[in-house]
């Protein structure tokens, strides 16, 4: 932001607290956050899940795209945020949902509003989604409606563990890159709780590297899609049609929603049970060798 700029966004926020008499007490002096402002889609898809309408004063301009995949309309109406300075400023705050990744300014203007950050980090496992729908709960007030979502997210997966897949089958999340997530990544997560194998986690396995013919070569019985947009699974990437590839695959390419493999969501644990669910319809004969 230019130093002009800079000083104007800081002068709004300076009149805005005048005009209120004062900096405004944070919310943890105040009790309960009642004006919640989530500055990233994923804590979008949280807050929108765990605090009422009422507290929500603005989530980001993803959050309806992201909203339409998991839970159509809940956040029609909620104003919408470009994580700047100056969404601060207008819609004050008293708590906000960051990833770490907003600029300085805003953290600035969060102290001088009085708003407190809370910065939740990303997930990596079904225990990291655990530990930050508490985080988030903690935050808004709502312990309660957090810790029902993680039991049904938790439901869901000891039901998945109860009930072994009918064939444990090796597969790769492939969309016609370069890079495949392996071990350690969400999306990992899922297809273990699936009762799949991510051959790209496997020992040895180069996971920067997996071209068309690094996947014949490795020989998955079936291939997973993210969608080309948030909520949208497609399987329209060069490498995912190419010839070699669908007559390999053909009837063996499975398509996920992704904002649930790139966001830690309680719906994650419903992106595993979809999963053995498609792996259990493939057809009996494996790819042609």
């Amino acid at each position: 932001m230019a130093p002009a700029l800079r000083r104007i966004v800081l002068g709004l926020a300076a009149a805005a607290i005048a005009v209120a008499g004062g900096p405004l007490a944070c919310a943890a002096e105040r009790g309960s956050a009642q004006r919640i402002m989530s500055t990233n889609v994923c804590t979008d898809l949280l807050l929108l899940q765990i605090a009422p309408r009422s507290k929500i004063v603005s989530v980001t301009f993803m959050a309806p795209d992201g909203a339409k995949a998991l839970f159509p309309g809940r956040a029609a109406g909620i104003a919408l945020n470009h994580g700047a300075a100056e969404d601060v400023v207008n819609l004050k705050p008293d708590l906000i949902l960051d990833s770490g990744l907003s600029s300085p300014l805003v953290r600035t203007l969060a102290r001088r509003v009085g708003a407190r950050v809370v910065d939740v980090k990303n997930a990596n496992s079904f225990q990291d989604i655990r530990d930050i729908v508490r985080q988030v709960g903690d935050a808004a007030g709502e312990p309660i409606r957090a810790t029902a979502l993680i039991a049904e997210m938790d439901a869901t997966l000891a039901d998945l563990a109860a009930h072994p897949p009918k064939h444990v089958y090796r597969v790769v999340a492939w969309s016609g890159g370069s890079a495949v997530p392996g071990r350690g990544s969400l999306t990992d997560a899922i297809i273990t709780a699936a009762g799949a194998v991510n051959i790209a986690a496997q020992p040895g396995r180069a996971e920067s590297s997996f071209g068309v013919e690094e996947l014949l070569a490795a020989k998955p019985d079936a291939l997973l899609f993210g969608g080309a947009t948030l909520g949208q699974p497609s399987l329209l990437s060069d490498g995912g049609q190419h010839r070699a590839v669908r007559q390999a695959y053909a009837g063996r390419r499975i398509a996920y929603r992704d904002i649930a493999h790139t966001c830690g969501l309680p719906q994650s644990a419903d992106s595993a049970r979809d999963l053995r669910r498609a792996l259990d319809a493939l057809p009996d004969r494996r790819p042609a060798p």
